[in-house]
């Protein structure tokens, strides 16, 4: 069987606008930006191993850093995990897309 679907918010900051656009376009081929630095991305714990290392070979890690929040199964994270205030948006990943 294989692992369920979980979402997961991943929010940068980097200092060189060179490497933040390279890190951005990564992010951009998993999920969908929802903030300015601000991504959240559906898939498999695997997948999520392989977009870290990804990341990791973009930035500087002595200045820059990614954070990884893992939310859940994407069935249940838009429920449980996110609150919003203010005008709510619709994310795409709450259709049947996700990184393999």
């Amino acid at each position: 069987m294989s692992e369920p679907i979980r979402r997961m918010l991943v929010a940068y900051d980097i200092v060189d606008d060179r490497r933040r656009d390279r890190v951005a376009v990564e992010l951009q081929e998993h999920g969908e930006r929802v903030q300015f630095s601000v991504f959240m991305v559906d898939g498999r714990p695997a997948s999520f191993v392989r977009l870290r290392a990804a990341l990791t070979r973009l930035i500087d890690t002595d200045v820059d850093g990614i954070m990884f929040c893992d939310l859940g199964p994407r069935e249940t994270a838009i429920e449980q995990a996110i609150t919003f205030v203010g005008a709510r948006r619709s994310i795409v990943g709450d259709s049947d897309s996700f990184i393999a």
